[in-house]
């Protein structure tokens, strides 16, 4: 079953004593006296008994619900009114393994930086941290993030911003930061030293929609049917892109439903015509496409993921009567013609 996916990054196999989390790794995850890890769900209950159960939106998965994060119970949260502006979020053994920083936070970072979230821009991330990755997103959220391996600030995409990519940096830099995550896997720091290897050292480096997997797991969990495209890197290149790690090479894999989210998300963003008749993906999925003058009618998902701005022409929807005379295409209400540049 799909619910199944990514969880395998991060194995939630119960332990019954505390992560031994070292002095440097615990100054990176513990922000107001709380550590990642070591804080437990009857912990933060002991504290206050009228912590609240609310819903949480995640900024760094897809917006529809489907795909998950196997480090915490994605959307579900606790809150409690002696600590303003933080939203706990526990893993599947009840350790609390993400904290969420909301606009009302004011208060001091792990590093000891002192930080305001109800006026904090992006320019202030940047400024604060030059060395984070920068505007990086899964393609199907609703945030740009800025980040390192713990500690993530996220912005809203403007989605009425034309063109959406590339991303226009001096824009966003003004927008303000609408929440930040404390992230980790409780289960990876608990299990450090086992002899169990989730990356085997002599295979290649896989990717599955933007996330780390292992072979053995994508060979389990999709049929080769679910697959758009797959991209392999090798030797400097592979290396470039992954330093060390991707001597091996590096293979990423974008499956149909994620090259969908992805392309109909950028198509949105070229064509106001498109926006408004294809509202959703449940409109998207009685359309039919022409690219180039094709209509495509299976596998193409991976033809229409690889369309971005260096090679996208033009856009044009069209209604069932010019559907019909055109292209002799019956049964459908909408069509979409593309014109991209041919492959170099």
């Amino acid at each position: 079953m799909k619910y199944k996916l990514f969880t395998i990054f991060f194995l939630t196999l119960s332990f019954s004593s505390f992560a031994q989390v070292d002095s440097s790794l615990a100054k990176k995850i513990t922000i107001s006296g709380f550590c990642l890890c070591k804080t437990t769900l009857a912990d933060l209950k002991s504290m206050d008994s009228e912590l609240k159960k609310i819903d949480v939106e995640e900024m760094d998965v897809c917006n529809d619900g489907f795909v998950q994060d196997g480090r915490f119970e994605n959307r579900k949260g606790y809150s409690s009114n002696k600590y303003p502006g933080i939203i706990f979020q526990k893993d599947d053994n009840d350790f609390i393994s993400k904290i969420r920083l909301t606009k009302d936070f004011v208060g001091i970072l792990p590093d000891g930086t002192s930080i305001n979230m109800k006026t904090m821009l992006a320019k202030d991330v940047i400024k604060l941290y030059p060395q984070f990755k920068k505007w990086s997103s899964r393609g199907c959220s609703d945030y740009w993030n800025i980040s390192n391996d713990t500690l993530s600030f996220f912005v809203k995409i403007d989605r009425k911003k034309q063109p959406q990519y590339p991303i226009d940096e001096a824009y966003y830099l003004e927008k303000p930061i609408e929440g930040a995550d404390i992230v980790i896997s409780c289960y990876s720091i608990s299990h450090k030293n086992d002899t169990f290897t989730l990356f085997p050292a002599d295979e290649p480096m896989y990717f599955i929609d933007s996330i780390r997997a292992n072979k053995a797991f994508i060979t389990e969990a999709y049929q080769p049917s679910e697959i758009a495209v797959v991209t392999v890197y090798k030797d400097s290149n592979a290396i470039k892109i992954a330093g060390q790690d991707g001597r091996n090479g590096v293979i990423y894999i974008t499956t149909k439903s994620f090259a969908r989210q992805h392309y109909w998300s950028y198509f949105k963003s070229k064509s106001s015509d498109y926006l408004k008749m294809v509202p959703d993906l449940k409109t998207e999925s009685k359309v039919i496409y022409i690219l180039n003058g094709k209509p495509l009618l299976e596998n193409y998902e991976g033809d229409l993921f690889n369309i971005n701005d260096s090679n996208f022409i033009e856009l044009i929807v069209i209604d069932m009567k010019q559907l019909k005379n055109d292209y002799n295409i019956s049964g459908k209400k909408l069509g979409v013609v593309i014109k991209r540049k041919p492959n170099q």
